[in-house]
């Protein structure tokens, strides 16, 4: 049995951020869209010569992304830890001296969706 070839719409980027940056911080929404921002660019250049990113990027109008939310610096940091211990490959944007945004390089959702399981949408 062979496998469809990827595509770039069967890939997603994973964004995770700090909700608190606008409820308890009361950052300007724009500032917390800028962060997302800032997480997606570093991530997509750190990992520019991967497949899984060449691949997404291969149709620009069909890139998926997905933006998680966590209520605090101690979610972000757990996130980040579990990523790592999971040897997912991610960005921790960090702006002001602490982290605000996770921005995994893009994946197969089902390669990822256990290390990103009970985190709920933005």
């Amino acid at each position: 049995m062979t496998t469809p070839a990827a595509t770039a719409t069967s890939y997603v980027m994973y964004i995770i951020l700090r909700r608190d940056l606008q409820s308890k911080l009361q950052w300007p929404l724009g500032a917390v869209c800028t962060q997302a921002a800032h997480a997606a660019s570093a991530a997509m250049w750190i990992f520019r010569n991967d497949p899984n990113t060449e691949i997404y990027t291969s149709d620009l109008d069909a890139m998926h992304k997905v933006t998680l939310g966590v209520d605090s610096e101690e979610e972000i940091k757990k996130v980040a830890d579990k990523l790592i211990a999971r040897k997912v490959d991610h960005k921790v944007w960090i702006e002001d001296g602490f982290p605000v945004c996770i921005a995994l390089k893009p994946y197969p959702k089902e390669e990822v969706k256990n290390a990103l399981k009970g985190l709920k949408l933005f």
